[in-house]
C-alpha cells in the first residue's frame, strides 16, 4: 500500500469517496444566496457561514472549526427539525438537501431545475440498492 503525506494530492473515484469536498462548498450554499436571495453572513477569520431563508423559518450554519466534527447544521423553526452533517459528509449529499430547502418554504422558483421526489424514503433507498433495516430501538 502506498502512503501519502497529508498535503499530497490524489485522485479519488467515485467522487463521493473523497469526503466533504470543501472546494465545492458553493454547490451547497450558492443556489440559496444567488438564486433565492437568502441572507448570509461570513466570518472570514473562522470560516463560519450563516444563511437564513427570506421568511426566517429555515437557517443553515456552517462552522468548520467545531471540535465535534459537525460542520453543517440546517434547522427549521416551526415545525422544529434539525439536520447535522459531519465534516466527512460528501458535499453532493449536503447540496441535495440545501437545494430542496426553498421549495420547502414555498418558493417554487427554479423548481423545474431542482426536482423533488414524492416517494417514501424507504422506497427510494430500495430502488437505488440500499436495504432498510430496523434497529433494536425501532429506528429504521
Amino acid at each position: 500500500m502506498t502512503t501519502f503525506a497529508p498535503d499530497d494530492l490524489v485522485l479519488v473515484s467515485p467522487r463521493y469517496m473523497a469526503g466533504g469536498g470543501m472546494n465545492k462548498i458553493n454547490d451547497a450554499i450558492g443556489p440559496l444566496v444567488h438564486l433565492f436571495n437568502w441572507s448570509h453572513k461570513h466570518d472570514r477569520h473562522t470560516g463560519r457561514l450563516e444563511v437564513d431563508s427570506p421568511c426566517g423559518s429555515v437557517f443553515l450554519d456552517f462552522t468548520p472549526d467545531r471540535q465535534d466534527g459537525v460542520w453543517w447544521t440546517i434547522a427549521h423553526h416551526e415545525p422544529y427539525w434539525k439536520i447535522e452533517f459531519s465534516r466527512q459528509t460528501p458535499i453532493e449529499a449536503i447540496a441535495s438537501v440545501t437545494q430542496a430547502l426553498p421549495q420547502l418554504t414555498g418558493d417554487r422558483r427554479h423548481a423545474e431545475r431542482i426536482p423533488l421526489s414524492t416517494e417514501p424514503l424507504a422506497h427510494l433507498a430500495e430502488t437505488n440498492g440500499w436495504h432498510v433495516t430496523a434497529t433494536a430501538d425501532g429506528v429504521t
